[in-house]
């Protein structure tokens, strides 16, 4: 069974588990605590920033729907959006497996070494909801717990490993932030005084290897032709072994969007 809602969880809440490592399944929960009495769901077809249609929904697999004790239908309406008709206003819990097995970043991967998700692969859309606010519970197992998570969203309450709550303002803001778990390298600098975060998952852990370098370089001229004097401080990274994402994770202090 999985864990109750936490407190602080949003109207919409996500609870993902990597469940089985060897076979690259990630179980999720959803809870919708204001359903519509005919609640459709669904999972996008696209990514942002990868338009080409990647049919996310056929690695979904064994969803299930109840509100209490009560077992619901679910009607699949296409390839990508389901139906269930349940009690208006009364708490609403899907739970359903997502195979990830694509190593690119536009899909989700887990395997014994290490896991990716983008909401868009794994966060059914609650429609009429999308708006709302939503939480992300990034659940940790005994075969995970050595590893560390890391996600654009904003923590309410998460670990020093970066497992547990996060917020999002939007639907749209929940799937634009990618979720890395494993044993990966983290890189951290100063931009104009504002602390930013990296993270590189590299194919062996060989954090040792990677370094962080600065240069100095100045802002492009503006509109009117002219350049502005002061100068900032960009960060770089080099590894001496190979490396497959370099864009999982990331905090700033600077206003989410």
């Amino acid at each position: 069974m999985p864990l109750s809602r936490p407190a602080s969880a949003a109207d919409i809440h996500y609870r993902v588990e990597p469940t089985d490592l060897n076979a690259h399944l990630f179980t999720v929960t959803l809870t919708v605590q204001r359903p519509t009495a005919s609640q459709e769901l669904s999972l996008p077809v696209w990514i942002p920033g990868s338009y080409l249609v990647r049919e996310f929904s056929k690695n979904l697999q064994a969803l299930a729907a109840r509100q209490g004790q009560r077992a619901l239908q679910t009607a699949q309406l296409d390839k990508h959006r389901w139906q269930v008709q349940c009690a208006e206003g009364k708490p609403l819990v899907l739970t359903y497996q997502v195979c990830a097995y694509d190593s690119s970043v536009r899909t989700a991967w887990l395997d014994a070494s290490r896991g990716f998700f983008n909401g868009t692969s794994l966060c059914l859309r609650v429609h009429g909801q999308e708006t709302q606010p939503h939480t992300l519970e990034l659940a940790r197992t005994a075969a995970t717990a050595t590893w560390a998570a890391a996600t654009g969203l904003r923590p309410l309450d998460a670990d020093k490993q970066g497992f547990g709550l996060y917020l999002a303002a939007d639907y749209d803001e929940l799937v634009d932030c990618p979720v890395e778990l494993g044993n990966f390298w983290v890189g951290r600098f100063k931009a104009c005084g504002i602390a930013h975060q990296f993270v590189v998952a590299l194919r062996r852990s060989t954090a040792s290897a990677c370094w962080p370098t600065r240069r100095k370089f100045a802002k492009p001229p503006s509109a009117s032709g002219t350049a502005r004097a002061r100068r900032l401080s960009k960060a770089t990274s080099s590894c001496s072994t190979p490396w497959e994402t370099a864009m999982a994770g990331w905090n700033t202090a600077t206003r989410q969007r």
